[in-house]
């Protein structure tokens, strides 16, 4: 029971995450705003009960599988970084669009693990969660690319 308690709210906070994330790089903040904060506490969460969903069942699980969830733990980590890293690049204003490119990441990843769940969840074949995770990763990128074209212009734009 603990355990479905744990995925719960992991997802629930994945899904914010996702949903604020793209909330911040729409709407091109100068600087930390509550939206920010918002998305911060939300990846924090989901990567806090990712980790403590895992320990649950750790003990229970085979070989393989601690070696998927321990990489998902260090691509959660290294997502969580990320996040942080945006919110440095936003609080220094050294590169204001600079921050996109951290949270395009994040959003990337959370929707990649929104698919591989849901298509292991559904018993879907290997090749086609392959191929549409990287179908997202390709999306994402150039998503990710127009947004900071966008933000650079709207900064142009401002400093006239």
């Amino acid at each position: 029971m603990l355990h479905l308690v744990l995925i719960a709210v992991h997802a629930i906070s994945a899904v914010a995450a996702f949903v604020l994330g793209f909330a911040v790089v729409w709407s091109l903040p100068a600087r930390m705003n509550p939206g920010f904060r918002a998305y911060l506490v939300a990846m924090s969460l989901m990567l806090l009960f990712l980790v403590m969903a895992i320990a649950t069942d750790w003990s229970q699980l085979d070989t393989l599988k601690k070696a998927i969830f321990a990489g998902l733990l260090v691509l959660g980590a290294y997502t969580g970084l990320r996040a942080l890293q945006a919110a440095h690049k936003l609080r220094a204003t050294l590169d204001p669009p600079g921050y996109i490119a951290d949270v395009g990441f994040t959003l990337i990843a959370l929707f990649d693990g929104f698919v591989i769940v849901t298509a292991f969840d559904l018993g879907s074949p290997i090749w086609l969660v392959v191929i549409v995770g990287a179908l997202g990763i390709i999306l994402g990128v150039a998503g990710i690319h127009r947004l900071r074209r966008r933000a650079v212009n709207h900064t142009q734009v401002l400093a006239h």
